[in-house]
């Protein structure tokens, strides 16, 4: 009897611990669910952007050809893209594949393409490839007119080649300019404090609806939080013309020069210290046309002081083709009126970024 007592209590025993530990799940079975369902609404946002748009962002890897002590040497870079038709056209920034000889492109899914560039845009640094695709998932472009500085902004790129990676901020500021290390001037960029490292260049920053809002392009050095990114609506433009004509026809007067400052003014004796040296000019331009020389200091446009090579890259830029602009130039220690009829830039200029 009494052996009969102790192992009734035994199996009360084990029978109560097995219900405690299981016994929850088999009472309420979404209970277990619920403890691990805490996310808040925001880590939702950023989960279904990163879903959303996630399998549009692909890895860019290239070859280009450098002299190293007069022998070509390969060199590897590495970028970032977004889809932006299900064909397999592909926008990303313009240095990330400017000189490549050899472009692969990594989908999310791991599979590797053979990528070929359609054009690019030193102006904007945008770049168009396409990739031998169809079905491809497209990301959408958003309007970036209607972007609020203060909203959500995801970054979501290939940083130091690691693969994709999803980082978090806002917006921080609108028409941001910064200069590029070959002294073209970017426009009315975003700047996010969602963090961008090198091979970020050309991924996606996105809204909370999964709209790409602006393509990542720069860091600005030195500094924590600071990126920029060029908005989808530049974006989109640049990307069909490239698209259409396979570059992008900007508004140029066809002169390469550089900023006249006040040492080399004194060295040669120059009447004036600022203004654009004229270096060279392109043949059948309209610079050619207005009779610009080599060695003309252009001083004014339309009666506007130019202080440097970026000022007056910026007023030729926001030009208008077929509008006479007047020069005034010195020249032989003379000043001179000059009108020039801006153009549109051809083909054989459009990837030079030192020709205005």
């Amino acid at each position: 009897m009494r052996k009969v007592l102790v192992i009734s209590m035994i199996v009360v025993f084990l029978s109560g611990l097995v219900l405690g530990i299981f016994g929850s799940k088999w009472i309420n079975p979404n209970l277990a669910s619920a403890q691990t369902n805490t996310l808040t609404n925001e880590e939702s946002v950023y989960i279904d952007v990163a879903e959303k748009v996630g399998p549009s962002v692909v890895n860019i890897n290239t070859v280009s050809v450098v002299q190293y002590f007069f022998q070509p040497v390969p060199m590897e870079g590495a970028g970032s893209g977004v889809i932006i038709s299900n064909d397999g056209y592909i926008l990303t920034n313009n240095h990330v594949v400017e000189g490549a000889k050899k472009i692969k492109v990594t989908l999310a899914n791991g599979r590797i393409l053979d990528g070929k560039l359609i054009g690019r845009d030193p102006f904007t640094d945008i770049a168009v490839i396409k990739v031998n695709a169809t079905d491809l998932p497209a990301a959408k472009l958003a309007d970036s007119s209607r972007v609020k500085v203060g909203q959500i902004a995801v970054a979501i790129g290939n940083p130091f080649g690691l693969g994709k990676t999803v980082t978090a901020g806002i917006v921080s500021a609108l028409e941001r300019s910064i200069q590029t290390d070959k002294g073209i001037l970017l426009e009315s960029l975003m700047q996010t404090d969602a963090a961008i490292n090198p091979g970020n260049s050309g991924g996606a920053l996105v809204n909370s609806s999964g709209e790409v809002i602006g393509i990542n392009t720069a860091i600005y050095q030195g500094a924590q939080g600071i990126g920029f990114a060029i908005p989808s609506n530049v974006a989109k433009g640049i990307a069909e013309e490239i698209i259409q004509k396979g570059y992008a026809a900007h508004i140029w007067l066809g002169i390469a020069g550089e900023t006249l400052d006040s040492q080399t003014a004194l060295f040669y004796n120059l009447p004036v210290d600022y203004g654009v040296v004229v270096s060279d000019i392109a043949p059948g331009s309209p610079a050619e046309k207005a009779k610009i020389q080599r060695g003309d200091i252009i001083i004014k446009v339309n009666n506007q002081q130019i202080d440097s090579w970026e000022t007056l890259a910026l007023k030729v830029l926001k030009g208008e083709k077929g509008k006479e602009i007047t020069l005034k130039v010195v020249r032989n220690n003379k000043t001179i009126d000059l009108k020039a009829t801006l153009g549109e830039r051809p083909k054989v200029f459009a990837t030079n970024g030192d020709v205005i």
